[in-house]
């Protein structure tokens, strides 16, 4: 019986301490550059990061799968799920 007692103790101090935290103003959401949106179109001038063309063939070095890395021609850019920001990357070439 004292552990439900000082569980609900414990859940309930949580959860008023969360709704005491102070809360920041929210402004009304500016409308987003076009700067949030970058496409990694262009060849790494690093050779041990990225993606190069070396002859005909186009070559990775390290991080491959990252799509916002130099020469992945991906298009990335910010946007709001659930009110989290995240990114977006599309390679719609």
């Amino acid at each position: 019986m004292k552990r439900i007692i000082v569980t609900a103790i414990l859940l309930l101090s949580a959860v008023l301490s969360a709704q005491a935290a102070p809360h920041h103003s929210r402004k009304a959401a500016k409308p987003r550059s076009s700067s949030s949106v970058v496409t990694y179109n262009r060849d790494s001038s690093d050779p041990s990061v990225g993606w190069h063309s070396q002859g005909a063939v186009r070559v990775c070095t390290n991080d491959c799968d990252n799509p916002e890395i130099p020469g992945s021609g991906f298009t990335c850019k910010n946007v709001q799920v659930f009110g989290i920001t995240m990114r977006e990357c599309d390679n719609s070439n």
